[in-house]
Formats: C-alpha cells, structure tokens, sequence
C-alpha cells in the first residue's frame, strides 16, 4: 500500500512520509502525549488505573426524572463552573459528529449518551460528563497503578467545582446519586489488568475468589472462544460500592488487591517460562509473524498480537520496543483513531480496500502494528 500525505492544514508542511508519523499518540491541543502513552508505575501487569467520582446538583431530578430544560440548565451551570479555570474545553455534544464521538468512546472518556463533556488540555487524563446517568461524573487515568494519583486528579476537579455548585448530599447516605452503592463518596475505581501467566497457568479461578472476597468486581475486556488468544488476558477489577468506609478505605482495597495480583503474575510469568520455553516462545512467534505477515487485522486480532508481544517483553524473549509503547497501542489502533487518519490524510489504499472505510480501517490498523514492531528484536532464537 503506498502511502502519502495531504498538506498539513495548520501550517502547510507536508504532514510526515509514514504512518507512524501520523499516529503518535498526541493530544490535539499542547501536542503533549496523551496519558496512555506514558509509563506508569508496574505497567507490566496493570495497563491504567482509573478513578470516577459522580456528584448531582441540588434541587434537580436525577438525569432519568429530568426535562429537557432541566438538562441545558445543568449544562449551562457546568459551563460556567469550568469556563473561569484554566486548561480546560467544554464540548457539546450535539454539536459533535459521529467519529468525533467514536475517538471519545475510544479514548474510554463517554460510555452512555451524555449532553456535554469537558476534557482537560495537555494529556487529556481528567473529564467530566454532564448529563449521564448523573448530572456531573469526574473521570480520571493514569498509566499502571497509581491509585492515590488518579484519586487526586478527580478531587482537584470536585474542590474547584464545589466552589461554585451546590451538589445534593445528606448527612446519613453522603453525596446523593442516582444509583444507590454510588451514594457516599461517589468514588469508584478501576484498575486494568494484564495477567496472561495467570490465565494460561489455570490458576485464574482462586484470584477471581480472592478479588470478590473483597468485594470488588472482575470482568474481562474482551471474550474469545480461542483459551490462547492473548486478548483473553486482559481484565478490569473495579470496586462496587461507594457506601462503605471513607475514599481512603476504598482506595487501600483495591491497591492492596491490584498488588497481590501483579506480585503473583509475575512469579507464575517466572516459573512459567522456566518449565515451558518452546511453548512460550511458540505464544509469540505465531502472535509476532501473524502481526508482520497479515494486511488485515480486527481490533480483537490486534489487541492479542499486542498482548502476546507484552507478553514476551516480560519474559525476555524480544527487545525493540517498551512496555508503555505497547500499552499506547491499545489505543492507537482503536477504529475511532485510524477513522481520523483516514479522513486527515492522502493513503493510496489496494483497490479493492479503498471501496470500505471498514477494509481502509483494518488494513491501516495493520500498517501501524507492523511499523510499531519495526525493531523488534528476537532475544531467544529457536536452536
């Protein structure tokens, strides 16, 4: 596929002579890198760390009881709230085109219709959405694990905001929401693992125990039929009640449980590799050629290529290329990203590709893959 560039259209410069030029992960405002590019704290095992914290106006109906003029008047205090601090864009969400929604669903910022989100300049790490199933949801990440970082993006938010909004609380039930294990401190976190030696080990079941003996949830990111496919790997532990004990108590569990997790994936990923060399190194080679060898990738396909190259990062079989690269491409080779570049910039696409946006989407998918494992080096050749 042969590959050019449209003018730059902010200052006339040809845009760059590859993809991979064109898919750094930057922020569209400073041109800082976006939160999921930089590295984080054990960001082997723990791809983010996300904190989310809901408040309500006073004397409002929860978002599901509310008229539509009660929605612009909740938009419009949210507006003035954030337009005297700095750093901030307020964006409207029936203004916003569909791919501009996909790149914020991608970006993990909006899940359910909301009426306005506001995003943070620089690394785009902190947002709020107005008129979800609350009236306000603060959102912060981080990469790896770093509870009390991301605990304190959302309260430097909700300070400032509480200058200036009156929220709804109540002395015995906390800060007032719309579903009831949210009432308290409105707090919740998520952490997203990556724990492929603890999958393939079999010994999956006894953390899931552990993980609800202390009252938190595990889901997994994605669903394969394949018990191989590295995509299975990934998982979101997240606590379930905002309820019970104070932001720091809540905070300790989930730390403490994301801990013992990464602790026991790394001793299993050792002992693993130790016993079953070919098989391992089989995992990644198959994962590396279908990577450089393919023209089509899905985003599932792409996120367990990903995975099983993180994978044999961590066990040292290949060199080339980082843990937070890796995690970034989570989120580079997302359809709402590559849709972007399609619409930015000239590629010279097979013909029969050209015809689909879907073909154009996986087929650049593709491209940045191959061009992100580059120099990739194979540590452990087979003899």
């Amino acid at each position: 596929m042969a590959r050019t560039r449209k003018q730059d259209k902010n200052n006339g410069k040809e845009a760059g002579s590859n993809v991979k030029s064109g898919t750094t992960a930057k922020s569209g405002t400073s041109g800082t890198s976006a939160w999921f590019a930089e590295p984080g704290k054990n960001d082997d095992v723990i791809i983010s760390t996300r904190a989310r914290l809901i408040r309500n106006l006073a004397d409002f109906p929860f978002s599901s009881k509310m008229t539509e003029d009660d929605k612009a008047r909740v938009q419009a205090l949210a507006y003035d709230a954030f337009s005297g601090v700095e750093g901030w864009h307020f964006i409207d969400m029936s203004q916003i085109s569909g791919p501009g929604r996909q790149i914020l669903s991608d970006k993990n910022i909006i899940k359910e219709d909301c009426s306005a989100v506001v995003i943070n300049y620089g690394d785009e790490s902190t947002s709020c959405l107005v008129n979800e199933s609350d009236h306000l949801k603060i959102s912060a990440f981080v990469s790896g694990l770093d509870c009390e970082k991301v605990m304190e993006k959302v309260y430097k938010v909700d300070e400032f905001l509480q200058n200036k909004l009156q929220f709804a609380a109540n002395i015995d039930f906390g800060y007032l929401t719309s579903f009831i294990k949210d009432c308290g401190t409105g707090l919740k976190f998520t952490v997203r693992l990556f724990i492929p030696s603890i999958v393939l080990s079999g010994q999956f079941e006894s953390v899931v125990s552990m993980i609800r003996e202390k009252k938190l949830s595990i889901r997994p990111v994605f669903k394969s039929e394949q018990i191989a496919d590295f995509s299975n790997c990934l998982f979101d532990i997240t606590t379930t009640s905002s309820a019970e004990g104070t932001e720091l108590d809540q905070m300790a569990v989930i730390q403490s449980v994301a801990s013992v997790i990464l602790k026991t994936e790394r001793k299993i990923r050792s002992n693993f590799a130790d016993n079953n060399p070919t098989v391992v190194l089989n995992f990644f080679k198959q994962s590396y050629a279908r990577a450089m060898y393919s023209l089509l990738l899905s985003y599932e396909e792409a996120v367990s290529i990903i995975s099983a190259v993180k994978w044999g990062l961590q066990l040292k079989l290949v060199k080339g290329i980082t843990e937070n690269e890796l995690n970034g491409l989570y989120y580079r080779v997302k359809d709402g990203h590559l849709k972007y570049l399609c619409d930015n910039f000239a590629f010279t696409f097979e013909d029969d590709v050209k015809t689909s946006e879907a073909l154009q989407i996986k087929r650049l998918r593709t491209i940045v893959i191959q061009q992100a494992f580059e120099g990739i080096v194979n540590e452990k050749p087979v003899s």
